[in-house]
């Protein structure tokens, strides 16, 4: 019998600078700036809102996150659901033009 492979996912409302010279749209703007973090990468984003600036846009959007175990030591995503939240937001934090509002672990159907 195979192991069912189990990658860890959550919605994410973030806040992501997406610069006008941005190749696409606004929303593979923000997608290609959400995935530049290591080890996060979108499934699913829905844009909330818009703020036009000199150089950038600012878009608020709402994103399924895809967390890649792989990129994560020693099974750190394995964890309690707020805990893989909490790491997320974090990385999410340290990500450059992305401020994350919250984040919550999204459990898989049964």
């Amino acid at each position: 019998m195979a192991a069912a492979i189990h990658t860890p996912s959550v919605e994410a409302t973030v806040t992501v600078r997406v610069s006008q010279a941005a190749a696409g749209d606004l929303a593979a703007g923000a997608r290609a700036q959400i995935e530049r973090i290591d080890g996060l990468s979108v499934e699913e984003l829905e844009i909330a809102g818009l703020r036009p600036g000199l150089n950038d846009t600012t878009v608020e959007a709402v994103a399924t996150l895809a967390v890649d175990e792989g990129a994560a030591p020693d099974g750190e995503f394995d964890a309690a659901a707020e805990f893989v939240a909490d790491r997320v937001r974090e990385r999410l934090a340290d990500g450059f033009g992305v401020d994350p509002e919250r984040v919550e672990r999204v459990d898989p159907p049964d």
